[in-house]
């Protein structure tokens, strides 16, 4: 099963348990494919530099750089061709990365915290859901 993570989901997965994190988890258990793209990984690694990680990241030891890395590695990479014209979210024109990586990898879901993205329910007959939504319909028993 194909799923395409928003960076907010990448980010929390990344530096603290909970859901998001146990999306990750299946992913290293091969459970479920995490794609991704080019221009999604130079997003997670410019948020996860952001000063308000700093002090998480010292805790774990890591480096923003480690962690993109680690993202990366989950990762399938898919090469999104770039589409010009009207963007698809037009109140956040960078969310198009995440529905133009879903079309390309023929995602199964988005699993989305951003409400630019979940607004729109479904793109190209691809649910767009909450994390909680996610495990709800595909892992209802790994959710307190």
């Amino acid at each position: 099963m194909r799923l395409i993570l928003d960076t907010n989901l990448w980010v929390s997965g990344l530096l603290w348990r909970g859901l998001p994190w146990q999306l990750l988890r299946l992913a290293e258990h091969g459970k479920v494919e995490l794609c991704s793209s080019p221009p999604m990984l130079a997003e997670l690694a410019e948020v996860l530099a952001y000063p308000k990680f700093v002090g998480r990241l010292e805790q774990l030891g890591m480096t923003a750089i480690d962690l993109a890395e680690r993202g990366a590695n989950l990762a399938s990479i898919w090469d999104v061709p770039t589409v010009e014209g009207r963007p698809l979210v037009e109140a956040d024109p960078d969310d198009d990365i995440f529905l133009h990586c879903a079309i390309s990898a023929l995602a199964d879901y988005i699993v989305s915290g951003d409400g630019h993205l979940l607004d729109l329910g479904q793109f190209a007959g691809i649910p767009i859901v909450t994390v909680r939504g996610f495990f709800m319909s595909e892992f209802p028993e790994m959710v307190d």
